[in-house]
């Protein structure tokens, strides 16, 4: 019944557009909210082609599996791409290694204890807090001290409170502002090294205007990154999949990688696309990444191992 269906031409022909108009927006995709949204499933999109493929090999339509699978390789090399296109992690060698934590209180589900408990235990040298609420802040600050005495908090009722942890002395820190939403740039002092830092979150583009915001934010911090010339670190939630032109955009114009070359994938990360991040410069490799869950099984965090080689060549001057 499905393969004489599929057999009339007009209908084969139909069909065979729409798999390809769908890869299409997955790659290309308008700078339209609505579609950008959509598009935030392309790792569905991409499972979705395999599945018809398989589907139409059943049902023997050669034309339409071969369409299929090639747009299911096509985005999956695409969604590859968008991260980090090192097939491999880069060896570790002989220099200074820092490791990274981002994490997100909001994933935290109300069980404090076990929240910190994790931050703890991720033993990282530096660590970037996001949604930090007064309770959280004396919670963090109260538990984090001893083994992180440089610090500094943002408290915040809504969602854009920041905090960083960090081991190493902080030269210095400052918070900037950009539409209205508080963001940190540091200094770290590591043996002979410096590295600098920005801990940034971005408004969520729930609409148009927010989208807007979202597009200036990232604009004034590929700004701000380009001026450093010590190596750089960003860690921060952008609200964007790796596969948004604003994200792709942002990492090429201030020449920064996606800590993301391979991850432990769980059930529940098939149905979401990665929003948060850990950028870094052309001095530094990444040497390591993971995610981190919560004992609820959300996704609380992501951890990485960054080695540093040397300043950078190309900074337009002094931040």
């Amino acid at each position: 019944m499905l393969t004489r269906v599929f057999n009339q031409r007009p209908i084969n022909i139909t069909f065979t557009l729409l798999i390809i108009l769908g890869a299409i927006i997955c790659i290309y995709t308008p700078n339209y909210l609505f579609i950008k949204i959509g598009t935030r499933f392309a790792g569905i999109f991409m499972l979705s082609y395999l599945a018809l493929g398989l589907f139409f090999l059943v049902i023997k339509q050669p034309g339409l599996m071969m369409t299929s699978f090639i747009c299911c390789a096509g985005l999956c090399i695409f969604l590859k791409n968008s991260s980090n296109s090192t097939l491999l992690h880069p060896i570790k060698t002989i220099g200074q290694v820092v490791n990274v934590a981002h994490f997100n209180m909001t994933s935290a589900d109300d069980d404090l204890e076990a929240a910190v408990e994790t931050i703890l235990e991720s033993n990282a040298d530096l660590i970037s807090v996001q949604d930090v609420t007064p309770e959280w802040k004396y919670l963090l600050n109260e538990t984090l001290h001893e083994e992180y005495p440089y610090n500094t908090t943002i408290e915040r009722l809504d969602p854009f409170g920041l905090a960083v942890y960090s081991k190493y002395p902080l030269i210095s820190i400052d918070t900037f502002f950009s539409e209205g939403v508080p963001n940190l740039h540091g200094k770290l002092k590591m043996d002979e090294k410096e590295l600098d830092f920005f801990a940034v979150h971005t408004t969520p583009p729930l609409y148009n205007t927010a989208y807007t915001s979202m597009k200036k934010q990232i604009s004034q911090l590929s700004g701000l990154t380009k001026l450093v010339e010590n190596p750089v670190l960003i860690m921060g939630n952008f609200h964007a999949p790796p596969w948004w032109s604003e994200i792709q955009n942002f990492r090429s114009e201030a020449n920064l990688e996606d800590s993301r070359i391979s991850a432990a994938i769980g059930i529940s990360d098939i149905f979401q696309s990665p929003t948060d991040y850990i950028l870094f410069s052309d001095q530094i490799k990444c040497v390591g990444f993971q995610n981190i869950y919560a004992p609820n099984q959300a996704q609380f965090g992501i951890q990485g191992s960054y080695q540093i080689n040397r300043k950078r060549k190309n900074a337009e001057s002094t931040f």
